[in-house]
């Protein structure tokens, strides 16, 4: 685990000076097929994740977000996001990471995972049964036993996955949580496992979005489950996510749910 950690981290820094490269407030960017911005970084930081893992573990699979290289009967599958936060990218904004996890394939489940924010240079990363960590110093969920006088998040809605986001504000809102939205719900959400937020909910469906968040917050003493409040595959696509500090998942699990479409 130690050299697949190493390995990761590596990757990340070579992301970091690609996608460092490119950010301005003069980003060019183009638009996807499902109204979503693609900048030159997410494609080139995508390439280069698939090269690097080609020539180490040329069994290992791969799943980006913009191009993956799945090969048959493979144990593990790297699931990676170039840029969560394209948005904020093509915009000029500096909310957006890099975000990767090992997978493994026989339950879908992360064992490693690493978000590093390449403007901030806070990189986050936990393995199964070793904890997690930012730059080195080992980080924990929140305390908090109710959402007064605390941060939350949501992603926008989902109706591919059937919620509307619109209780979270308002339910959560009078349980007095500052609930904040961010161009890349990694980018606040990892505030989860860092404790300063103690819970939020993502409504997209693709593994690649929150596979490295799953086990980053659950080695910190959270939980993280899809909207229904089961467990989920992160290879593929799902139902969304909620991710907290373990106590108040319940709490945020019975919310969500009056947001079924």
């Amino acid at each position: 685990m130690a050299e697949y950690l190493e390995f990761a981290k590596n990757l990340a820094k070579e992301a970091e000076e690609i996608a460092l490269k490119y950010f301005s407030f003069e980003v060019k960017s183009t638009w996807k097929e499902d109204n979503t911005p693609l900048v030159k970084a997410d494609t080139e930081i995508n390439n280069l994740v698939i090269k690097r893992i080609n020539e180490t573990y040329p069994e290992h699979s791969i799943y980006g977000e913009e191009k993956s290289d799945r090969k048959e009967n493979s144990k593990y599958i790297w699931v990676c996001d170039p840029i969560d936060g394209t948005m904020a990218f093509s915009c000029g904004l500096p909310m957006f990471v890099f975000s990767i996890a090992l997978v493994d394939q026989s339950n879908g489940l992360p064992i490693l995972g690493l978000i590093n924010d390449p403007v901030m240079k806070n990189m986050y990363w936990a393995y199964k049964g070793g904890g997690a960590y930012r730059n080195g110093n080992k980080i924990f969920v929140s305390k908090n036993k109710t959402f007064l006088n605390t941060y939350s998040l949501t992603g926008a809605s989902g109706k591919d996955v059937g919620f509307s986001n619109l209780p979270v504000h308002k339910l959560l809102g009078e349980k007095k949580s500052r609930v904040m939205k961010f161009p890349s719900f990694v980018y606040g959400a990892i505030q989860v496992a860092n404790g300063k937020f103690v819970a939020g909910a993502f409504y997209g469906k693709d593994g690649h979005d929150i596979a490295a968040l799953k086990i980053i917050t659950e080695e910190a003493g959270g939980k993280v489950t899809d909207l229904n409040g089961n467990e989920r595959r992160y290879d593929e696509e799902g139902i969304g996510c909620i991710v907290s500090n373990g106590i108040l998942h319940k709490e945020l699990l019975d919310i969500v749910q009056t947001g079924k479409l």
